[in-house]
């Protein structure tokens, strides 16, 4: 999936994001679904801090910048800011009791999933993360890529120490994914084609954005790893959450709405990739 890099009337909106994260994939949804024009501003972990205070947000990413200047510096918050860009009928956040619900399903994932699969997938990958460097380097600017390539060592350290990753926390927090999993093929045992009934919500979004890490869905906005490059008991575990009905209700939600969202099927009726003007100076995909 191509980057965008759309200018509007000369102002650019910008989202500052670590390509690969879930969290910011998040973000790329929600604005691709509405048909927001923006340039994505992809940097490699660690750099993204300088990036994203850069931009007027603080230490994570994704930040959001719009064309009129106002910085967004939570994907909760961006998600609430594109669902401005829509119609009624397509919001996000529906008016009423299943906005309400929409928000309190999100802020769920965002507190548990979203850490926890983020923890199990570093642990996984981290040993032996130069074997991927390819998905782990998509679209950074180049001298972050020779950083990774020089520093990965250094890099790896201060993951695991600021996000307290050893096999200990890993377990733990796959246990708790699994838990989130069972909890969320449960709200559509009753055959409801989404989380909270017959229409897509944020709910739906930040649930298949989040599953990323131990889904690797097809469609997602930055390259991931195929299971099979994955190491054998890492690729274990996403083969069997993508055949959980909650891997499978994710992995529907991408080949569906997210590529509809890709595709450009906005209100505005024409994808910000179909209007892009070409490859940005800062990425090299």
């Amino acid at each position: 999936m191509d980057r965008r890099d759309v200018r509007l009337s000369g102002i650019v909106a910008r989202l500052v994001t670590i390509p690969i994260s879930h969290f910011c994939e998040k973000a790329r949804w929600a604005l691709d679904r509405a048909g927001v024009d923006y340039v994505e501003q992809p940097h490699l972990q660690l750099v993204h801090v300088l990036a994203a205070r850069r931009a007027g947000g603080g230490r994570t990413v994704p930040v959001f910048v719009t064309d009129a200047g106002q910085v967004l510096g939570e994907s909760a918050a961006i998600l609430r800011w594109a669902d401005q860009h829509v119609s009624s009928d397509r919001r996000l956040y529906p008016e009423g009791e299943l906005g309400s619900e929409a928000a309190a399903v999100e802020a769920w994932l965002d507190r548990g999933l979203g850490p926890d699969g983020r923890l199990w997938m570093y642990h996984e990958t981290l040993p032996v993360v130069r074997e991927l460097e390819p998905w782990a380097v998509a679209g950074i600017p180049g001298w972050e890529r020779l950083m990774f390539r020089a520093g990965g060592p250094a890099i790896s350290f201060a993951l695991r120490r600021y996000l307290h990753i050893d096999a200990q926390s890993a377990s733990a927090a796959l246990e708790r994914v699994q838990a989130v999993f069972d909890e969320i093929a449960g709200r559509f045992s009753d055959g409801r084609p989404f989380l909270l009934g017959d229409r897509f919500t944020a709910a739906d979004l930040t649930f298949a954005s989040l599953a990323a890490p131990v889904l690797l869905p097809s469609g997602y906005g930055s390259p991931l790893p195929p299971p099979e490059a994955m190491p054998p008991a890492a690729a274990e575990v996403v083969g069997r959450v993508r055949a959980h009905p909650a891997g499978a209700f994710a992995g529907r939600m991408y080949a569906e709405e997210r590529a509809r969202s890709a595709a450009g099927v906005g209100d505005r009726g024409l994808s910000p990739r179909a209007r892009s003007l070409g490859a940005s100076s800062d990425r090299c995909r």
